[in-house]
């Protein structure tokens, strides 16, 4: 398991973008990726094998991020490439967490599978797959 991006929700993810790019000309970021599934807009900031910041943008109110909006958005989850994603949720929801995302095939990365679980003393943690299964 490695760190690949902190997640945070932002209410317009061009305006943010261009408050980054200002604060952070030289780091290097994808275009803005949508997501039908999870129905967000996101885009990632950061060098490709580095921890990376994710920006998340809801795009309807029934998404997945939009509750964390309401709330005034800002840092969201961990992000974590995994290898066996259906292992490591088991093992977090044994753990205590709750599966707020049973996996399900993410644009963001290229059809791989994400999922979500939350501890209660830990908050969001995404798990990414590392290989499409």
């Amino acid at each position: 398991m490695t760190l690949h991006h902190v997640g945070v929700v932002v209410d317009d993810i061009e305006r943010h973008s261009r408050c980054y790019a200002q604060a952070l000309e030289m780091l290097p970021r994808t275009g803005i990726i949508e997501d039908s599934v999870q129905k967000v807009r996101v885009q990632f900031w950061g060098a490709p094998g580095q921890v990376a910041v994710e920006l998340i943008q809801p795009t309807t109110p029934d998404s997945p991020a939009h509750r964390a909006l309401s709330k005034g958005g800002g840092l969201n989850h961990l992000g974590f490439h995994v290898g066996d994603i259906v292992e490591c949720v088991a093992k977090a929801v044994a753990d205590g967490a709750v599966c707020t995302c049973e996996p399900v095939r993410a644009a963001a990365f290229g059809g791989r599978r994400i999922a979500f679980v939350f501890y209660r003393h830990m908050g969001l943690i995404e798990f990414i797959e590392r290989d499409l299964r």
